[in-house]
């Protein structure tokens, strides 16, 4: 399973960049780096527009949902508690979604039944529903 990006930290290592000390810069470019292959995006994901289709931008390739389905508003807000607090119900129904969708990949597939497997053993955390939310937005 890949590791969610945290905003915070990427956006901490970004501010780095700008350091006067050059070791700084590329140990905080080498962490991007790191972080966003271990999250299993590329650059073109993570630096995609929200006006651009997710067919354009995913390719279709595996691991991703690209589809021109309209955005579907959520019903809570990202600092309801529904968001954090163990509350994985939220979080089980984008999941359900994205996994009713008939052109996900396989490996995709995979990586949202893993997420409720986690749910089920109790290792589902606030990243995760976090990370999960925003993985629908993107892809709705």
């Amino acid at each position: 399973m890949t590791e969610p990006l945290v905003r915070d930290d990427i956006v901490g290592l970004l501010d780095q960049l700008g350091s006067d000390r050059d070791e700084d810069v590329l140990e905080a470019a080498r962490q991007l780096h790191a972080r966003i292959t271990a999250a299993g995006v590329s650059w073109e994901e993570l630096l995609a527009s929200d006006d651009q289709d997710a067919e354009e931008v995913h390719g279709g390739g595996a691991g991703h949902a690209g589809n021109s389905e309209p955005h579907e508003p959520l019903a809570e807000d990202a600092e309801t508690p529904a968001e954090t607090g163990g509350d994985n119900a939220p979080s089980l129904l984008l999941i359900d979604k994205m996994l009713a969708k008939p052109d996900i990949s396989e490996d995709f597939r995979g990586e949202l039944e893993g997420y409720k497997a986690d749910m089920a053993a109790g290792e589902f955390e606030d990243g995760d529903r976090r990370y999960i939310r925003a993985l629908y937005e993107r892809l709705s």
